[in-house]
């Protein structure tokens, strides 16, 4: 399933021995401690210059908390939990600035991704091999380029746009505007569709899908909603992929291959290749343990605590109606498990003491992210894969994108597809098309996408950040709250380590 990561990581490892000190944030040596120019000769050697890429993108999803604090908190849908890392995110107040290190991880890693990206596709003329096949590979290349650059471009605006491998020391960059990174976006993307296979035995492998699926989500951002819908309903309607009957076994360790996946990151128990591992499982707990009589368990995780969710996101569950309500873990069900310290009067298996209902320690726990695959309840390191893009958000891109197109008859049929699969047996929640809206979108959209990645981008794609946050986000930010909020501070590295002048962000 995933063993052609194993190679990828110690391509990496060598990567990053290579690394010199070169005082600027976008300047990254070539991925290998050889010589591209003698390495990427051959279909071997271009094979593992691609699955380095692979690899760079676990810092992004899973190794480091950093992308998904900007990525979640400071939304309609998450807050800190009892653990306030990332507090100063959700606050916009001051201390939401161009030193933050989240924003700084995630432009450094982007851009590390990016340069190996240009590595690779730099030896395009020296790699000697099967034309279709270096293609295919040349193709995943340029969608993780593709990606990458989506992601910088949505948080922060203008940026600098690089295609050739950086050589040496290079300190003197420019910001490209938004339609030059969307322009070489698209072509990227364009040819990744084109040569990419549609299906892989290499699991994790991008595919035509993916570029599809990805497609939607730019044209989405660009406003071409016609364009953004047929790229949906291509993957929709390619017959390789399939929405789950039961919504909460899309989540499952050991259902990581399952016909909703579009596309994951892999990760693998394996303590020589799968690095710090993927430590997501740790970040949507509470703090049961905190509770006296209660102790740590393989199945409710450990307790980092970093994301609480929001009244409003709490209250979007119909316990009755979706069958997504149980892909939380509420209060109801904790009981008592430690013999060592049960309260007087408690015995094992009792229900919580209702005086920690509505505790800030005591939130609801996203259970997507749990990894019961670990060797014992400390472990930080998880197994699990990481999901990135799966189907049904498919379906919510294309209801979204045919909303927009002004149809709402043909929007709904995707709407209400993704309705249907959480009903619960016997319910009926199905809407009409005049019913159909975009803040309705965005609500099915936590329902069913919860602490999956992309809320922030989606609160920016859809101009709702500023609004949403007001309404449903923490009070004490109404003041803190501004319009150059909806895109983030350049990092002050990059800024400071530049040679020519390197504009900052209106407001910051």
């Amino acid at each position: 399933m995933k063993t052609y990561l194993k190679k990828c990581l110690v391509l990496a490892a060598l990567g990053a021995a290579s690394l010199s000190c070169t005082e600027s944030f976008l300047e990254e040596n070539p991925v290998s401690v050889l010589n591209p120019v003698s390495f990427y000769t051959n279909e071997a050697g271009l094979t593992q210059g691609v699955n380095a890429l692979y690899a760079s993108l676990r810092p992004m999803y899973g190794e480091n908390q950093g992308p998904l604090f900007l990525a979640l908190m400071g939304t309609d849908e998450f807050l800190t939990g009892k653990n306030v890392a990332g507090a100063h995110i959700v606050k916009y107040d001051a201390t939401f600035n161009s030193s933050m290190g989240e924003a700084s991880f995630v432009w450094r890693n982007l851009y590390q991704t990016i340069n190996t990206a240009n590595t690779v596709l730099a030896s395009e003329d020296r790699v000697s091999m099967n034309l279709a096949a270096k293609n295919r590979l040349l193709a995943e290349a340029r969608f993780i380029r593709a990606h990458a650059y989506f992601y910088l471009v949505q948080y922060f605006g203008d940026i600098s746009l690089l295609t050739e491998p950086t050589i040496g020391l290079q300190t003197d960059y420019r910001r490209n505007t938004k339609e030059e990174v969307y322009e070489q976006i698209l072509e990227d993307l364009t040819f990744a569709e084109a040569n990419l296979p549609a299906t892989t035995t290499d699991f994790g492998r991008a595919t035509k899908g993916v570029a599809q699926h990805q497609l939607a989500k730019v044209h989405l951002v660009l406003k071409n909603w016609t364009t953004a819908a047929d790229y949906a309903k291509r993957v929709i309607d390619s017959g390789l992929y399939r929405l789950q009957e039961d919504y909460v076994e899309i989540f499952d360790v050991d259902n990581q291959m399952n016909s909703e996946i579009i596309w994951s990151i892999q990760y693998e128990n394996d303590l020589l290749n799968s690095g710090a591992g993927n430590q997501s499982h740790t970040w949507f707990t509470n703090s049961y343990s905190d509770v006296q009589g209660m102790q740590r368990t393989l199945e409710w995780g450990r307790p980092f605590t970093r994301f609480s969710p929001t009244t409003y996101l709490m209250e979007l569950f119909d316990k009755d109606k979706d069958q997504r309500w149980h892909v939380w873990r509420r209060f109801d069900d904790y009981s008592y498990n430690n013999p060592a310290s049960l309260p007087a009067g408690k015995k094992l298996g009792d229900p919580v003491d209702e005086s920690w209902r509505g505790k800030m320690e005591f939130h609801w726990a996203l259970k997507k992210f749990q990894d019961p695959s670990r060797l014992s309840p400390n472990e930080t390191r998880g197994n699990k894969d990481f999901l990135v893009f799966r189907l049904g958000e498919t379906y919510l891109l294309a209801a979204e994108a045919l909303l927009m197109a002004g149809k709402p008859d043909e929007a709904v049929e995707y709407f209400n597809a993704i309705r249907r699969r959480a009903a619960k047996p016997g319910v009926d929640f199905l809407i009409n098309p005049s019913e159909l809206t975009l803040d309705l979108i965005l609500d099915e959209r936590s329902r069913e996408l919860a602490g999956e990645v992309s809320r922030r981008a989606d609160l920016v794609r859809t101009g709702k950040l500023l609004e949403r946050v007001r309404k449903y986000g923490n009070p004490a930010v109404l003041t803190n709250l501004k319009e150059h909020h909806v895109l983030l501070p350049i990092p002050q590295n990059q800024i400071d380590l530049t040679t020519s002048v390197y504009p900052q962000n209106q407001g910051y």
